[in-house]
């Protein structure tokens, strides 16, 4: 009984020190890989949508003369049929700069603007 109560803390023993292992030496799960080759693929389908929208205003540009002052006047031009998301379903900000220049913005992964996981595309 002794000898089963001994194997039973030495099972537990190791266990114990293999997870501490395992945290200090930051290596990560397949899970947390998976994770994270999930959230590049939406940035990266996010990217191809905003240049997707970038040539739309280009497009619109060449036409008017002028950026649009919003993407409505896109909607308007029947240039932007849906709307502008991101891959993580969230609207792709539009900031017209100038007449000339624009800025486009997806609030990225956390869905919240202004932080450092957003991404931008300037023209």
């Amino acid at each position: 009984m002794r000898a089963r109560g001994l194997f039973v803390v030495l099972i537990l023993a190791a266990g114990i020190v293999y997870l501490l292992w395992f945290v200090r030496t930051g290596k990560k799960t397949l899970l947390e890989t998976k994770m994270d080759q999930n959230v590049q693929a939406h940035a990266d389908l996010t990217k191809i949508n905003m240049q997707v929208l970038q040539k739309i205003v280009i497009s619109y540009m060449a036409s008017e003369g002028q950026t649009p002052k919003s993407l409505q006047d896109l909607r308007n031009s029947n240039l932007l049929g849906g709307g502008a998301i991101d891959a993580w379903g969230k609207s792709i900000q539009y900031e017209r700069l100038s007449d000339s220049s624009f800025r486009l913005i997806s609030a990225g992964k956390d869905g919240i603007f202004s932080t450092p996981d957003d991404i931008v595309l300037e023209y």
